[in-house]
């Protein structure tokens, strides 16, 4: 399984230089385009009424301008964009990762009532679109790198959160919140043979030099932590993101991931640390692990969202991530039903519980799950 397994745009621009570049000549083209045209009318105007003739200096500048704008432009222009497709995953990390633990038989959390409440009644997202909405496909694609793929030393802006070595980066890179781009920029490359998993946080590449937020390396043959990652908890992202594949499969198996706008400045396991800003001392702490309860009503939901539903009550949900909501981790897809989607929002917080999480601990360090009996 390669790149070429993604049916997607062949070119993309990448954060950084090159998106800045093409945003400039756009907007410095369009505005050389009304100047030239106004100089023209002017220099027409003047000729009309019979005065003297001035050396077309502003004209030829503004043509100038206008020439250079296309040039940048069209080195710069990326293919049409369409939301692209991505394959099937196999399961990324050992049987006994967290990701793949059931929940059912975990007793609720004492403090399950008050963890709750704290997140305030939102509406459940499922983080994932199959079009592009205020410039953003919705949703975390993921790439596909081998050893011949290039790899690049990384500026971080936090290196004491990342692991310092070169990162693979495919060309085309699919990243969060294309084709627009702004919105925190998740690279992800899965080397399936060599068996690595490579996260970054804000990639971007200015003028040939690679820079990033943070950045982690897992090794898909262990439950070991990496040193870095690319969220706020220090999970691996992809491996609580579920995919259309797996949807259209009918099934999820394995635990999902959220972004939340209430969790508290601590972690527990599975999460390493946070970046939560809640005042509430109620207020779950990142890596906190939920669950759909087995009575919410499901029967608002379109099929799609009813696998998700049923993932949720199965393997439940860590909160791994920071936003303005409560949202899940899904692929960008262009296959997914939008309209079915929306219906995951029927369900919010409230229909959530929290489980007993301390039970599942093997030990702090690993992403290892104690397994049922």
């Amino acid at each position: 399984m390669d790149q070429s397994d993604i049916l997607g745009p062949d070119k993309m621009v990448m954060p950084g230089s090159q998106h800045l570049l093409l945003y400039l000549a756009v907007w410095l083209g369009a505005a050389a385009v009304i100047a030239l045209v106004t100089a023209l009318l002017v220099r027409r105007r003047r000729r009309r009424k019979g005065r003297p003739r001035k050396a077309p200096v502003l004209t030829v500048l503004f043509a100038i301008v206008v020439v250079v704008a296309l040039v940048v432009g069209l080195a710069n222009k990326p293919s049409t964009f369409f939301v692209p497709e991505f394959p099937a995953l196999p399961r990324l990390f050992p049987d006994d990762a967290l990701f793949y633990r059931e929940v059912a038989d975990v007793p609720t959390a004492a403090s399950s009532p008050e963890l709750v409440a704290s997140l305030g009644s939102r509406p459940i997202g499922a983080g994932a679109s199959g079009e592009v909405r205020s410039g953003v496909a919705w949703g975390l694609p993921f790439n596909f790198v081998d050893d011949t793929t290039p790899r690049h030393e990384f500026r971080m802006t936090y290196p004491g959160f990342s692991d310092d070595v070169p990162y693979p980066v495919t060309d085309p890179a699919y990243v969060q919140s294309m084709p627009s781009l702004g919105i925190d920029n998740h690279y992800v490359g899965i080397d399936l043979e060599g068996r690595r998993l490579w996260e970054l946080w804000a990639i971007r590449n200015w003028f040939g030099r690679w820079y990033a937020g943070s950045g982690g390396v897992w090794d898909l043959d262990s439950t070991d932590q990496a040193k870095g990652s690319s969220t706020a908890s220090g999970l691996p992202m992809m491996a609580l993101t579920f995919t259309y594949e797996e949807v259209a499969a009918g099934s999820i198996d394995h635990v999902l991931g959220a972004a939340t706008a209430v969790s508290s400045d601590n972690s527990i396991w599975p999460a390493r640390h946070s970046d939560g800003t809640s005042q509430d001392p109620a207020a779950p702490p990142m890596g906190t692990w939920l669950r759909l309860r087995a009575d919410a009503d499901l029967s608002g939901l379109g099929p799609q969202a009813t696998v998700i539903a049923r993932a949720m009550q199965r393997y439940g949900i860590v909160l791994m991530d920071t936003t303005s909501g409560f949202g899940l981790s899904g692929t960008v897809d262009g296959r997914w039903d939008n309209a079915d989607l929306a219906t995951l929002r029927t369900l919010n917080t409230d229909d959530l519980e929290v489980i007993e999480q301390s039970t599942l601990m093997v030990d702090e360090g690993s992403l290892a799950a104690r397994q049922p009996g």
